[in-house]
């Protein structure tokens, strides 16, 4: 067990409020819990207690034990002499603190202490999968909701984050988390690097070649650096990003950051590289284009887009192949629209005090598809709904935040569960 629970326990007053008394007899009314303090200090500040016919308004101090007073070394700081009532589950010892100790012991029905630890041991990848259907649909959506909101005030921030750092540029900031979610899971840190290597303002004075395009791009994704005279076409990309490099002062990032084994021949990254340029080529203003993205139909026509038509027969450079697709296919829009249209619209939203954008960005989410992978797969199983991309979302905040380090106490679906014991 741990404190986490007896923090729990406290500020959601899961215990019998009627009737308590504190180790030597006293009567105890609780009146307020107080503010849970993260700080060096007391664990609640502001409390308020009533004792026979004295109220009292300071700090509690929660332990398993009493004795951790001691151990924790409070008998020597100044900042615990505000404690006006020490909260234990095991009162082990006794202190004689000027302060009254509650023990909780009694208090605490022991089949609660069982579900939780049946919660916090389980090596399940949803510890609480076999409580899951006494949850209603509605505590379902509220969590969900909430989660969603949280996962993407987190992503909005981190937009907000690269605009600063672009000297304030809206178009520089876009551009950005564009290209870096361009490589999805498996080149994501090779496309952010090229996203920060390729000022967008150099793209935006050649967006009328679509030679040039596919020039700086490739180039500075480090695919141009060596020679190969029996390809024509990357011939005439490396010949022509020479001249752009030398004219705008350019370093192309290393090749050696791409990661070039066992992809999916859609994920290869000459492949993606090739679908990123022509999106550059064709959208005119990429900021204008996210932020009036009101529907998933219109960020849907990029997956009309089609590549020079070289990568219809390759996926690398100077390896013939079958001829195949090399347009953006849907599920790759969807992932654009949650990972990136989403995030920027919140994040301009944010920035202007806009109230409307960021309903937009909100309804956007709720209409793009459900995210099936291996992770949301599972919560489905579990009964999860799987109605949207919003649902989705909120599923893999849920596991790596909440599910994955066993923080069921700050999940309402297990704090609804302890709470019917």
């Amino acid at each position: 067990m741990n404190e986490m629970l007896l923090h729990y326990f406290w500020k959601n007053r899961i215990l019998s409020v009627l009737g308590l008394q504190t180790t030597n007899g006293r009567p105890l009314h609780l009146l307020r819990t107080g503010f849970p303090h993260q700080d060096a200090g007391p664990d609640f500040k502001q409390a308020v207690i009533k004792i026979d016919d004295i109220t009292w308004v300071g700090d509690v101090e929660i332990h398993w034990r009493s004795s951790d007073w001691l151990r924790h070394g409070h008998q020597k700081d100044e900042k615990y002499a505000s404690v006006i009532l020490h909260v234990v589950y095991d009162n082990d010892t006794d202190l004689g603190l000027s302060c009254p100790t509650l023990e909780l012991k009694k208090y605490v029905s022991p089949s609660l202490l069982q579900e939780y630890e049946q919660l916090a041991q389980s090596l399940e990848m949803l510890p609480c999968r076999s409580f899951l259907p006494n949850i209603s649909s509605l505590q379902f959506a509220s969590w969900l909701s909430r989660l969603a909101v949280e996962r993407y005030k987190r992503k909005s921030q981190e937009v907000l984050q690269v605009f600063h750092s672009c000297h304030d540029s809206w178009h520089e900031a876009v551009f950005r988390r564009f290209v870096s979610n361009f490589g999805f899971r498996t080149n994501a840190d090779a496309f952010d690097l090229l996203g920060k290597s390729l000022p967008y303002r150099h793209v935006l004075k050649h967006k009328d070649s679509r030679l040039q395009v596919y020039a700086l791009v490739f180039g500075q994704a480090g695919m141009l650096d060596d020679g190969r005279p029996d390809d024509e076409y990357y011939a005439t990309l490396q010949t022509e990003y020479r001249y752009l490099r030398y004219k705008y002062g350019l370093s192309s990032i290393p090749l050696k950051v791409w990661n070039l084994l066992r992809l999916r021949p859609q994920n290869f990254p000459c492949l993606r590289l090739a679908q990123l340029s022509e999106c550059l080529y064709r959208i005119p203003d990429l900021m204008d284009e996210l932020l009036n993205c009101e529907s998933a139909e219109v960020l849907g026509q990029i997956s009309e887009f089609v590549p020079n038509p070289y990568w219809e027969t390759h996926r690398h450079f100077g390896r013939d192949g079958p001829v195949h697709s090399c347009q953006i296919g849907q599920n790759t829009v969807n992932l654009l629209i949650i990972n990136t249209v989403v995030p920027v619209k919140l994040a301009y939203a944010s920035f202007r005090g806009d109230e409307r954008i960021e309903e937009q960005a909100f309804t956007l989410l709720e209409k793009a598809p459900f995210e099936n992978n291996v992770v949301t797969r599972r919560f489905v199983q579990a009964g999860f709904p799987d109605d949207s991309a919003l649902y989705s979302q909120a599923m893999l905040e849920l596991y790596k935040f909440y599910c994955t380090p066993k923080q069921c106490l700050r999940c309402d679906i297990g704090c609804a569960i302890l709470k019917n014991y």
